[in-house]
């Protein structure tokens, strides 16, 4: 049939552009609104970042390029939901949504636009969850570790036990960051598995050495009146050496792998790599399987927004803008609370993990059908 014949129920029209750009603006604006709010949140860290270490200023800008990679999911889901609520509430209240059903548009049909933007939404939100953002977490915790050794006596706390020291674990009982110098030094090195030893000195001093780049980071730690102890596991020996002075170059490089990822921080064809070598019923199979699944659902929960966002826009309330504030804000809370319940019945085997993470969008798609049932109704 040619497109000129078809019903104008299936053409894309004027009214469709209408409602699409009352969504649209919304949804940028809530966009970067929310993103803005959430990097607000680590605003203290980074500035005690560029205050403490003296990063520069294209370091602390690809830190917020990396923050903001992994809010964009959640801005995209709560400025969606927003602006859906926000432009329906206005046809609604306008008076403009009783003109268009008097025209012969029902909400279904009114519906078509949002639901052929919600899937973008959803695939540039499932495209996030399932590239960008490992890679922007991987990133960041990387970027982070290499920042907070620039100033390698900061790093230590006086008096507790500091793990990842240049992958080592530390301890000092006094540390003078002015000086660089540490009081009773207690060092355990297992970089070399077969070989542990553990390095105690009365005090010692760490003497940075500047490297080729700016987030390499390499130090020479001299330690004065101690005593190394190893054990050598293959042949069950035990050594004791007594030292004056005894120096360890410490150094890691700009781009070198951090070795402590968490299962979030992996990429999808990793973590598709590693579920089929994982045991389903294991722990560490379990993890992986449910966060395999909360990538996809959370994308998913844009389509449901749909429907959630004209049942509620359409009441009639004095404030849209507050009204659509206050349903965003308690749907996204008790999908947070219902995913959160999820993810630990899939930890502790209760649910599988493919039924267990869409309880979120099972309890969101209930809301949905009841309000958009309302909608259409009168």
């Amino acid at each position: 049939m040619p497109i000129e014949q078809a019903p104008r129920q299936l053409k894309f029209l004027r009214v469709d552009r209408y409602i699409l750009a009352e969504i649209f603006w919304p949804f940028l604006g809530g966009m970067v609104f929310f993103t803005f709010i959430f990097l607000m949140f680590q605003s203290l860290r980074l500035a005690e970042i560029f205050i403490v270490h003296g990063v520069s200023a294209a370091i602390l800008l690809k830190m917020c390029t990396l923050l903001v990679l992994q809010f964009l999911p959640a801005s995209v889901s709560v400025a969606f939901l927003i602006s859906v609520l926000m432009a329906f509430g206005r046809l609604s209240a306008d008076g403009e949504l009783v003109a268009l059903k008097a025209n012969g548009f029902g909400i279904w049909r009114l519906s078509v636009p949002v639901l052929v933007l919600s899937l973008i939404v959803g695939w540039f939100s499932i495209a996030l969850n399932t590239d960008w953002v490992p890679w922007a977490q991987r990133a960041s915790l990387d970027l982070t570790i290499r920042v907070s050794k620039t100033k390698v006596v900061a790093s230590i706390q006086e008096g507790t036990f500091t793990s990842g020291f240049f992958d080592l674990l530390i301890f000092a009982d006094k540390v003078d960051v002015k000086k660089n110098r540490l009081k009773n030094v207690f060092i355990y090195d297992e970089r070399e598995a077969k070989n542990p030893l553990t390095v105690v000195a009365r005090w010692g001093e760490i003497v940075p050495v500047k490297t080729s780049t700016e987030l390499g980071v390499a130090a020479m730690l001299k330690l004065h009146e101690g005593s190394i102890h190893r054990n050598n596991i293959g042949n069950a020996s035990y050594e004791k050496i007594d030292f004056v002075e005894y120096r360890l170059y410490l150094k890691i490089d700009e781009g070198s792998p951090n070795p402590s990822e968490k299962p979030n921080m992996i990429p999808q064809r990793e973590l598709v790599k590693l579920i089929e070598r994982t045991d389903s019923k294991s722990l560490d199979g379990r993890v992986l399987r449910g966060e395999y699944w909360r990538r996809y659902t959370v994308g998913m929960s844009s389509v449901l927004f749909v429907f959630l966002g004209i049942g509620f826009g359409t009441i009639r309330i004095r404030s849209v803008r507050m009204g659509a504030g206050l349903v965003a804000f308690v749907t996204l809370v008790l999908y947070w609370i219902i995913q959160t319940y999820a993810i630990m019945a899939v930890l502790h085997g209760v649910l599988l993990p493919a039924l267990a993470l869409q309880l979120p969008n099972l309890a969101v798609l209930i809301a949905a059908v009841v309000s958009f049932r309302r909608a259409a109704s009168w």
